[in-house]
């Protein structure tokens, strides 16, 4: 289990490049092992794009693949086993003839769900599920959410200053965060989908919502307007 451990916690290290890059899917890593070397590792660079499991395989140089069928995969989520923007990842470890799998937790989309560790038992591999299970159950908590309670994963930012005010008396811009928080708020905006903020924040704030001090994405920006008056030429 020690061992096991080891190479999971590589396998989410991997999966966490993919950050703000995979968009609805979950990020994940993958790692093979050869008698204690790792001869093989990827992740899930992009939405729409190879998996873990493919790209750690993919990796294998030409010297190494000889060992291929006799090492072990560790990847931090249950492979898929149906048809999507990509082909099944089961299929291709069935087909690489890899004898043992270790995964961190099983993946709770409808079409995958078990069936993946199922499919993987039938062609006689051995899998072991569970491996750090807390640790990548955390690592996508926006796709567990999504998939097990079908709602969105919510963060919400509230700033106040020591005395308890969200804004100065005279409406001049107050800066209440840190550098280190406004860090991870960009942080967050470019790991997360989107920002939701009401009319009145943008009305006296002309916030950009946008990823500056992070590198990475810009997430969806939305404003609750009920009355559609917005001026034009604000920052949104």
């Amino acid at each position: 289990m020690k061992e096991h451990k080891l190479y999971m916690r590589r396998a989410i290290e991997l999966a966490k490049l993919g950050a703000g890059n995979t968009g609805s899917n979950p990020m994940v890593g993958a790692v093979l092992v050869y008698n204690d070397r790792i001869i093989g590792e990827g992740y899930h660079r992009k939405y729409g794009e190879a998996h873990a499991e493919v790209n750690c395989l993919e990796a294998v140089d030409a010297a190494d693949e000889v060992f291929v069928a006799e090492s072990t995969m560790y990847v931090s989520l249950e492979p898929c086993c149906h048809y999507g923007k990509t082909p099944p990842c089961a299929d291709l470890i069935i087909a690489k003839g890899l004898k043992k799998v270790v995964i961190g937790c099983r993946d709770p989309f409808p079409r995958v769900n078990g069936k993946g560790i199922e499919k993987l038992n039938k062609a006689g591999i051995d899998v072991v599920h569970g491996v750090m299970e807390k640790e990548c159950l955390e690592l996508n908590k926006r796709f567990f959410t999504f998939h097990t309670r079908q709602r969105p994963y919510i963060i919400l930012k509230w700033a106040q200053t020591s005395d308890h005010f969200i804004a100065s008396g005279n409406k001049a811009r107050l800066m209440i965060t840190n550098e280190f928080t406004n860090r991870l708020v960009h942080k967050w905006r470019n790991e997360e989908m989107s920002i939701m903020v009401g009319t009145n924040t943008v009305r006296e704030d002309n916030p950009s919502l946008t990823t500056r001090l992070w590198t990475g994405q810009n997430p969806v920006r939305f404003v609750v307007d009920n009355s559609l008056k917005l001026p034009a030429g604000l920052n949104i």
